[in-house]
């Protein structure tokens, strides 16, 4: 939607030169270049499309830079989108804004705010740009430790890579040199591999020479022995590294709860019977007159079972009573839907304590 414009040189001059000049300039400016007549016109112009001609004062004595002051003032008070749009249909009635008006020490003032502000600004971007520097260069560092391992750890693993080969030789040199003694069970044959003696040979004709595969130091000396006695499979998967994972078997639980199916005996020397499991049902949004009888009377008229129901009390003052009750287990389905209560009752299962003086009793079924 357009702006209104209206046709007024004093009032489009302040409206254009507010924003850059300061109010005596203005009003020096407006005061010597209109004459009264055109300043109480341009005020009674501007209030009236504010629709503010109740609040405009008078001015009797002197009322030519007051009436400019009340002018202005009403602009920087009014918002921009609410004013129309004054213009000027004589141009040669706007006054020139010359150095004469100009306050000089108020643009020395500025200037020297603007290269306080501009030095202030420099500090910290050069401040930002060090950081900015010295964190790329840690990201980097980081980057590199990352995806170089240090020599350090490069002369350790490959120490301990010599010592575990020399270790599997040396072992394997001393299960082939040394023969073992034959060892016999009953019912079992003995092993092929320990009857004889196995001579000595050099390292370059021997089949088992260690020619510098990584080998296990276990494998080597399992597979060098005779088993006497039978050891659980373990499962074992070799990776595609150097090493050897190794899963614990799970051992089977030793205690565990198990569950009666013997019917239940009857008779007056047999009271020996299963606890019925309840669960505690939350009720809530009662009347405030309602009693824990009217919910057992409920209860009972809906499912033939007479349960226990205690009372909650609230900490807070409320204007309905809320309840818990203890519901079975097997039934808690029937309680948790919505046409067994009332319209309005909010239930769900109860979270928390129980009160003290709740019990988880069975319910007894009434004929």
């Amino acid at each position: 939607m357009a702006k209104q414009l209206v046709a007024n040189e004093l009032l489009a001059f302040l409206q254009q030169k507010l924003d850059v000049m300061d109010e005596v300039s203005a009003v020096q400016i407006c005061a010597s270049n209109f004459s009264e007549a055109d300043i109480s016109e341009a005020k009674k112009l501007l209030f009236a499309s504010l629709n503010k001609s109740d609040q405009m004062i008078s001015r009797r004595r002197d009322g030519t830079k007051k009436s400019i002051q009340d002018i202005i003032t009403l602009f920087k008070e009014t918002d921009p989108d609410d004013a129309p749009t004054f213009v000027a249909r004589d141009l040669h009635k706007l006054p020139p804004v010359t150095f004469d008006h100009v306050d000089v020490t108020s643009l020395l003032k500025d200037i020297v705010f603007l290269k306080a502000s501009l030095a202030n600004v420099t500090l910290k971007f050069e401040a930002s740009q060090n950081t900015i520097s010295e964190l790329r260069k840690e990201v980097d560092e980081l980057r590199s430790a990352l995806i170089t391992p240090s020599d350090d750890a490069t002369n350790i693993d490959k120490s301990r890579r010599v010592s575990l080969d020399k270790s599997g030789s040396s072992v394997e040199s001393a299960v082939l040199t040394t023969p073992l003694p034959t060892v016999s069970q009953v019912g079992q044959p003995s092993s092929p591999c320990v009857t004889a003696p196995v001579p000595r040979t050099p390292a370059s004709s021997s089949p088992c020479v260690h020619v510098g595969a990584k080998r296990n130091f276990a494998d080597v000396v399992a597979s060098k022995r005779p088993s006497t006695n039978p050891q659980p499979v373990i499962a074992v998967k070799p990776a595609e590294t150097d090493f050897i994972e190794v899963k614990k078997r799970r051992r089977p639980r030793v205690s565990q709860n198990r569950c009666g199916t013997a019917p239940t005996a009857t008779g007056p020397n047999f009271q020996l019977r299963a606890a019925t499991p309840v669960t505690a049902l939350y009720v809530s949004r009662l009347h405030y007159t309602t009693q824990s009888r009217d919910i057992i009377e409920h209860i009972k008229f809906k499912t033939n079972l007479e349960l226990r129901v205690s009372l909650l009390e609230s900490r807070h003052n409320t204007s309905f009573k809320a309840f818990v009750v203890l519901v079975p287990t097997s039934m808690l389905e029937t309680f948790l839907k919505e046409e067994f209560w009332p319209k309005g009752v909010v239930f769900r299962r109860f979270r928390g304590r129980l009160p003290e003086n709740t019990t988880r009793a069975a319910p007894t079924k009434k004929p």
